[in-house]
């Protein structure tokens, strides 16, 4: 089924990835509707896409999760595809940076718990008579996790095995669930939070593939080689492929020392999706 006449809802919609699909849905005749934290960025977004709408909400927050989709019904807008894809990521080492646990719940909730109660609320107004789309963006760490980015690989697992439980239990139903699975894409993300000097998707072209995908009925999207392999790693040696994914990722995000051993920071390193 083709997105095209649809309402859509995009968290974290003002930059990124997020951003990329709100610009291609709302070519496609779409009514597109935006959430995130910052409301310079959404009005930034807007600006450029007129025909963009925006609610500015926390969704790590559950009132705020309930106030926007309160917001949602005063507008009378009945969303029939929801895109969950606000996100944070932090490098934390327990034994060297402590989080306090409201800190902790902050995350965990904009990964996992946020997205659940949205599709919760989503489900709760949805038109039944209409095809509906459920669209989670988890990620790599998902498959395998990254050792020094546990709260994120950890929320967004919890988020990947959400979508699979709740696919069979809405089967029959007029909701489709996905999960898509992003490679490295050229986001403030990927090039300044983490260090990726690799080569990088296009956000734009990213999310032209993923509506391809959705529209083809295509219910997983991985499309990396990286994917295919931690999948490959986590069935036949889980234990070395942790220990690798550990050493690359370090090197990555710290560099080495001249005794090639990874320098340590204390600062917990933490990017904010809006």
């Amino acid at each position: 089924m083709k997105l095209i006449n649809k309402t859509i809802l995009i968290t974290g919609g003002a930059t990124g990835i997020g951003f990329s699909l709100a610009k291609v849905l709302a070519l496609q005749n779409n009514r597109v509707v935006i959430v995130g934290r910052s409301q310079d960025k959404l009005e930034q977004a807007q600006k450029e896409i007129p025909d963009l709408e925006f609610i500015q909400a926390d969704i790590s927050n559950p009132e705020q999760i309930d106030q926007l989709f309160d917001e949602l019904e005063r507008r009378n807008i009945i969303p029939d595809v929801l895109f969950n894809n606000a996100g944070v990521i932090e490098v934390w080492e327990i034994l060297k940076t402590p989080l306090s646990a409201q800190a902790i719940f902050s995350k965990l909730n904009t990964n996992m718990a946020g997205p659940i109660a949205m599709t919760n609320h989503f489900i709760r107004q949805a038109d039944k008579k209409n095809q509906n789309y459920i669209i989670n963006i988890t990620t790599e760490a998902a498959i395998m996790p990254i050792p020094i980015l546990p709260l994120y690989s950890s929320s967004k697992a919890g988020l990947s095995v959400f979508t699979k439980a709740l696919r069979v239990q809405l089967k029959g139903s007029s909701f489709i669930v996905a999960e898509i699975v992003p490679p490295a894409v050229e986001t403030k993300m990927t090039t300044e939070d983490l260090n990726n000097t690799t080569k990088l998707v296009l956000p734009i072209d990213f999310a032209r593939n993923v509506i391809r995908q959705i529209e083809a009925g295509k219910l997983y999207y991985a499309p990396s080689a990286n994917a295919k392999m931690l999948h490959f790693l986590r069935r036949v040696s889980p234990k070395t492929g942790l220990k690798i994914i550990d050493k690359m990722s370090r090197k990555q995000l710290f560099g080495k020392s001249v005794n090639g051993k990874t320098p340590q920071t204390e600062i917990p390193f933490d990017i904010k999706a809006n």
